[in-house]
């Protein structure tokens, strides 16, 4: 009876350990409460669209979010009203839908198509189709310089990666930079010439001159990373890594790694909220947020929850608006998940 008791008081006792450590996460992973750094305030549903989820796109004087639903049997576009809170349109004909750029000052939507290796043009007004440009090998994500009005899209060939340099004005590819792999997880600085990029299957990130039109320097991380977000002020630069999950912040004035956080499982979209200064993490498990108390000094993550899958996000700092695509599940349908930052 005494071993059984000491037992039962040794489990007792780890189970009170882990929800001591961890009882800022738990406690936080709740996205109605009112102290979450995020709180859900709207749930837009999308009947009918199945499979994964990629990224988002915003048009804000229209009220609308472009959704990429890239499932195997949907490959379409979605177009949500956020204001009336219903979807509205579904734009068909993609071949496995990825970034997603809209923009204000042209009117138009462009779209990357992985299995159709290009990038599709779309009226802002009727959403029709105006020109199909062939780039190469998985066209993914987009970049958008607002200064040179240029959109950077990632592809690759059989050798390297490139990134496609479109001019919104005319919606056509005028040049490319050559990447050592397919550039992903695209940043752009406002006040310098630099794009980062990460670099699909090398434990490195790219740094382009798009000036030079060429990339410039790679930097070493410890893992493969498939996102960034930026602080410019700051000169930190932020890479979500799957495997295992974290997020590493680095000095864009050297390239070294400043630390690394525990994230979320599946970190698909980083983003800075440079008013708030915090970083927001969306992976397949929830949403990791974290406080920058310094350049140099973050808290812990804290986690709130989403929709199970639900990766890709766009953070609309002008709303205080985060944007998360949550897939179909068991449970729900696929929908337009909104939060906003408290």
């Amino acid at each position: 009876m005494r071993c059984r008791a000491r037992r039962v008081v040794a489990v007792l006792l780890r189970i009170w350990t882990v929800f001591a450590l961890d009882g800022r996460v738990l406690a936080a992973d709740q996205s109605t409460s009112p102290n979450a750094p995020l709180v859900l305030v709207q749930r837009i549903p999308m009947p009918g669209v199945t499979g994964r989820m990629d990224h988002l796109g915003i048009d804000l004087a229209s009220n609308r979010v472009f959704a990429a639903a890239l499932g195997e049997n949907q490959n379409t576009v979605e177009v949500v009203d956020f204001k009336a809170g219903k979807r509205i349109f579904s734009i068909k004909g993609q071949s496995k839908p990825q970034g997603i750029f809209y923009s204000p000052d042209f009117n138009r939507l462009f779209v990357s198509n992985g299995d159709g290796g290009n990038y599709k043009v779309f009226r802002g007004d009727d959403l029709n189709l105006t020109s199909t440009v062939r780039l190469g090998i998985n066209p993914n994500h987009v970049g958008y310089d607002p200064a040179a009005k240029y959109l950077y899209v990632g592809f690759r060939d059989a050798n390297a990666g490139h990134l496609a340099i479109v001019d919104t004005r005319t919606g056509d590819r005028i040049g490319d930079i050559k990447t050592d792999a397919l550039p992903g997880g695209i940043k752009i600085e406002g006040n310098g010439p630099r794009i980062f990029v990460t670099l699909q299957g090398l434990y490195k990130l790219g740094v382009v001159d798009r000036n030079k039109r060429a990339e410039i320097a790679t930097w070493a991380i410890p893992q493969l990373v498939q996102s960034l977000a930026l602080d410019e002020a700051n000169h930190r630069l932020f890479a979500g890594g799957r495997v295992p999950a974290k997020l590493f912040v680095l000095d864009t004035e050297t390239g070294k790694q400043i630390t690394a956080l525990d994230c979320v499982s599946g970190v698909d979209d980083l983003w800075y909220d440079a008013a708030r200064k915090r970083i927001y993490a969306t992976g397949i498990d929830g949403i990791a947020v974290y406080d920058q108390k310094d350049a140099d000094h973050y808290t812990p993550m804290v986690k709130v929850a989403s929709s199970p899958g639900a990766a890709t996000s766009l953070w609309a700092p002008s709303l205080n608006r985060l944007f998360v695509s949550a897939p179909n599940s068991r449970n729900d349908t696929a929908a337009i998940l909104v939060f906003e930052a408290h």
